[in-house]
């Protein structure tokens, strides 16, 4: 098992000062994890130092940015996370994000289900859990254009994701998306998708995860006018990359 060391010192060099039990959060929000997905599957990773790193390090490369210089303009008051599944990364935004509201959106019943566990368990009252499809909720006036951040990890390509995501976000807000090594491929048929919906690319930024020797990359998307109306699209015609449909 991982040496409790390299965790800490992870954790540190992202700009994190965790509070006296926020560690413990994170390792008892690994066990429950651990525990039910013997039963049922919501991660395809089972070792326990896999599920850290491959999972739980990736997630935490967010802070990169939330603590870097020049990032203060960044607001996370209100979070979004499209299709959390596990609750990756939205359970960790919010046990080392206190003071933020932390939405964890899935359209999965055994998501939901582990979610209101894993809530309930560590009592993260910062966490609001939503069951639904984001093309709808996006057009429901209590989720749209009213979140600081949206963020989203291994869910779908860049394109889709813009659709999905960049509808929630206030003007002036971000989509923070979690890429791998097809980034460059996607953007080069994701520009006009990501401009429709009202935003630009403001950065990419490559993050190093601690014993994982694969690429990875956070796309930052700010939103800088409003996105209109007939977007997201029914997910089908999304698919579809047409935006004339």
């Amino acid at each position: 098992m991982m040496e409790q060391s390299i965790i800490n010192n992870y954790i540190l060099s992202l700009g994190i000062s965790p509070n006296e039990g926020d560690i413990e959060k994170m390792h008892d929000y690994l066990d429950i994890l651990i525990e039910y997905n013997k039963n049922i599957n919501l991660v395809g990773t089972k070792n326990h130092d896999e599920i850290l790193i491959r999972h739980f390090f990736d997630c935490l490369s967010i802070f990169n940015l939330l603590n870097c210089s020049g990032s203060k303009i960044i607001k996370t008051n209100r979070i979004l996370d499209i299709g959390t599944g596990a609750g990756l990364p939205g359970i960790l935004l919010a046990i080392f994000l206190k003071k933020s509201e932390i939405y964890l959106l899935d359209s999965k019943n055994k998501a939901i289900t582990f979610l209101e566990k894993v809530k309930n368990t560590l009592k993260l009252d910062n966490i609001y859990v939503l069951s639904g499809r984001a093309e709808d909720l996006a057009h429901d006036t209590r989720y749209r254009e009213k979140f600081d951040m949206v963020v989203s990890r291994a869910l779908a390509k860049t394109s889709i994701l813009a659709e999905l995501a960049v509808p929630f976000i206030k003007i002036g807000g971000r989509a923070v998306l979690y890429k791998s090594k097809n980034l460059a491929e996607e953007l080069q048929f994701s520009g006009k998708a990501i401009s429709a919906m009202g935003s630009e690319i403001e950065n990419i930024l490559e993050v190093k995860i601690p014993c994982l020797d694969e690429y990875r990359a956070l796309l930052i998307l700010k939103k800088v006018s409003p996105t209109m109306y007939k977007y997201p699209r029914k997910y089908g015609k999304i698919l579809s990359g047409n935006l004339r449909d």
